[in-house]
């Protein structure tokens, strides 16, 4: 397989990194979960990663995987797989750790984002971010997800989203997200290409966004908000 940054090669590496992370963490000598404060692109916006791909549904081979630039920062700096590997696995096989350290960081904040790297990993996982942004009704919390099926899953199950739970279904140019509760969605705008007349486009940086209302923050059920091709 040769697709971009979703290569063989990538994908061994990352597994190789969750399988050492799951020993530490089992023999207790991992137990931090790593919260990232701010970045270039963020700004103060505090979030959790965990690994791409080894999180990521099956779409993102033919979608985002050959551009993503998590994956890209993961192949390049050992410290950044490390810590989105050690975060799989803490919440792979210590959730109480993870749970209870990721409620304690957005507590503390206002604005917090959900994997700027990885994906919701199952269903279970999704039900503790419902209870992270009922418990943290202050904090506005930000998640783009390609897993379609589980947030649709919790909607039909359960009704409305808490209101501070900003899910934006993540769109990509040869993927239209399934989408019948009409989510918020996002999509990219290829080099060379037009955006769509109605899509809002990503302003550059989340925490501009948040601290005005705007962007992803304040989408709306309809909504398509467009990225620029990394």
């Amino acid at each position: 397989m040769k697709n971009g940054y979703y290569n063989d090669s990538t994908l061994a590496k990352f597994g190789e990194a969750l399988r050492e992370a799951a020993e530490a963490v089992k023999a207790g000598e991992e137990t931090r979960v790593r919260i990232s404060n701010s970045n270039s692109k963020m700004g103060a916006v505090a979030s959790v990663s965990t690994l791409p791909f080894i999180t990521c549904p099956s779409c993102c081979a033919s979608t985002c995987g050959a551009k993503c630039y998590a994956a890209k920062l993961a192949n390049l700096r050992p410290a950044v797989l490390k810590s989105y590997a050690v975060n799989t696995a803490l919440a792979l096989h210590r959730p109480d750790l993870y749970w209870a350290q990721v409620n304690t960081a957005v507590m503390a904040v206002r604005y917090f984002r959900f994997h700027v790297s990885g994906d919701i990993m199952n269903y279970d996982y999704f039900c503790h971010m419902i209870e992270i942004a009922r418990n943290n009704d202050r904090t506005e919390i930000l998640c783009f997800t390609k897993r379609f099926e589980i947030v649709n899953r919790w909607i039909s199950e359960n009704g409305e989203l808490p209101g501070n739970l900003h899910i934006l279904f993540s769109g990509w140019s040869n993927l239209k997200p399934e989408n019948p509760h009409r989510l918020p969605e996002t999509n990219v705008i290829e080099r060379g290409a037009e955006p769509a007349d109605d899509w809002k486009i990503c302003g550059g940086n989340c925490f501009n966004c948040a601290c005005r209302g705007l962007g992803c923050w304040n989408a709306q059920r309809g909504d398509v908000v467009a990225f620029h091709m990394h």
